[in-house]
């Protein structure tokens, strides 16, 4: 009934290859640039959205927040396209919970990011976030 369980399952919806935590450029001695594309994905802490009139929480919404970069659009198009059918839809098992389905909320556009310049490619990348969110209840 952790949510270290509920998290750990809804990693599991995931392809291999999808990273939970922030990408460091150059932590390997390899250019950023031979990283891309990414994803990024990060699994928020539960938020309460009802309670009995006791207070015992009776669901959670989980939200998933999602980053793809990569050097062009369609790399990150490429990427997105791949992920969504894998999500959407899926229904992580968690021992404790019992859960719905994961379903997209939001898609923020491409942008480039200015902060970053990519010396090799002589670009900057680009970016979208992509947002989901499941009902968690305890079981």
């Amino acid at each position: 009934m952790s949510i270290l369980a509920l998290t750990d399952a809804i990693e599991e919806v995931f392809p291999n290859g999808t990273l939970f935590e922030a990408v460091k450029p150059n932590e390997k001695g390899q250019y950023v640039e031979d990283a891309f594309p990414w994803v990024v994905a990060r699994i928020h802490i539960p938020n309460t959205l009802s309670r009995s009139m006791a207070g015992t929480r009776h669901a959670q919404r989980v939200r998933i927040t999602v980053t793809i970069a990569g050097l062009t659009f369609t790399s990150v198009r490429v990427k997105a396209d791949k992920l969504d059918p894998i999500v959407e839809g899926a229904r992580p098992a968690a021992e404790g919970w019992s859960l719905s389905p994961i379903r997209r909320l939001n898609t923020r556009d491409i942008v480039e990011d200015d902060s970053i310049t990519l010396t090799s490619a002589n670009r900057h990348p680009v970016y979208t976030v992509i947002e989901w969110e499941l009902t968690a209840a305890r079981a």
